[in-house]
């Protein structure tokens, strides 16, 4: 009888663990993480008084937080050094030569070449030559900052590496989530790096002539949606392009309702652990809860709703032009002609 019950009980524990949705401590820890970094420098901003500050941070914790590694500690904060090192020269880079003079130009072509070329050794050196490259436009097309915003990308930073180690003290090492890169191009590593830098230095090109400070949002589809694998990139463009329009109608929906600084706040919070969990399958909602979420930044940051509705208008402009110019790129990198080769 003893033994009929204990099978009858396994029996009914095996159905829930079949009907209950299993946890995955992975990606729980990752929302947290995004969480701590988006969320932390926000309430920062808003609690300050300073949105602008709050905006900056945030979006610097965003970055950062996928500057993240699989396995022990001492990888993981390496490859989060190797990208504020380049997000710090970049930016100074910027500050220094501001207003896209030609030696920006050069530095430009020579670090999204080389991005197109890192892809071969990894994750770590193609992301932060990459961002090396968005900080260098962003700075050098942007206002000026002053010391009172710097401040922000700095706890932002630090939110960043006590979460981390403390995420390691509390679990242990962290199993990554793959985004589905793709492996050695077709036409070759030379032939993809040419493609991706002349679409890179194209977008950039033509956002500087729309308006120097949104030349980074056309630049950065571009330089994400672009990827080794020709199959891939024609994926990333659709869904970029469905996951903006998606985020920007629900962004329009949300600042439409929400008035007060913690109640939008609050709504970037509930939305940011959310990010990093559809990175692998669902691109486009990635991309839309991105958006989300730095539209709301901005809300808090303007107090002039037509700016706002003007931001989501171009970032919608942004993308299309940035996602034109990676299919144009992804097309000359990728001739079906071509065998396989390095």
């Amino acid at each position: 009888a003893t033994g009929s019950k204990r099978s009858a009980l396994e029996t009914v524990m095996r159905s829930e663990s079949q009907i209950l949705p299993t946890v995955d401590a992975a990606a729980l820890r990752r929302s947290l993480l995004f969480l701590a970094a988006i969320g932390g420098p926000l309430c920062a901003g808003v609690a300050a008084s300073s949105p602008a500050g709050g905006l900056l941070g945030a979006v610097t914790g965003l970055i950062l937080s996928f500057a993240d590694d699989e396995g022990a500690l001492a990888r993981r904060l390496a490859i989060l050094a190797l990208n504020v090192a380049a997000l710090g020269l970049g930016g100074a880079a910027g500050i220094l030569l501001h207003g896209f003079p030609w030696p920006v130009w050069v530095l430009f072509v020579a670090l999204t070449f080389g991005a197109g070329q890192a892809l071969r050794f990894g994750k770590g050196p193609a992301m932060a030559t990459r961002h090396c490259a968005m900080a260098l436009v962003v700075t050098s097309g942007g206002p000026q900052f002053t010391l009172a915003l710097l401040w922000y990308p700095l706890l932002a930073l630090l939110i960043v590496v006590v979460a981390r180690v403390a995420d390691h003290l509390l679990a242990g090492p962290l199993k990554q989530q793959r985004g589905g890169g793709g492996g050695a191009p077709t036409g070759g590593w030379t032939r993809f790096a040419l493609a991706y830098a002349g679409a890179a230095t194209a977008s950039l090109w033509l956002g500087v002539h729309i308006d120097p400070e949104r030349a980074l949002w056309v630049v950065v589809t571009t330089l994400v949606v672009m990827q080794s694998d020709a199959r891939l990139s024609y994926v990333r463009i659709v869904h970029r392009i469905a996951g903006t329009v998606a985020g920007v109608v629900a962004a329009f929906a949300l600042t439409s309702v929400l008035q007060e600084p913690w109640v939008i706040a609050a709504a970037a919070l509930v939305l940011a652990p959310l990010i990093p969990h559809h990175l692998q399958h669902r691109y486009w909602l990635h991309t839309a809860l991105i958006a989300v979420v730095i539209l709301l930044a901005y809300h808090l940051a303007t107090s002039d709703p037509r700016i706002l509705r003007g931001l989501m208008t171009e970032r919608l402009q942004d993308v299309l032009l940035g996602a034109g110019l990676a299919l144009i790129g992804t097309l000359l990198a990728f001739p079906r002609w071509v065998a396989d080769d390095d």
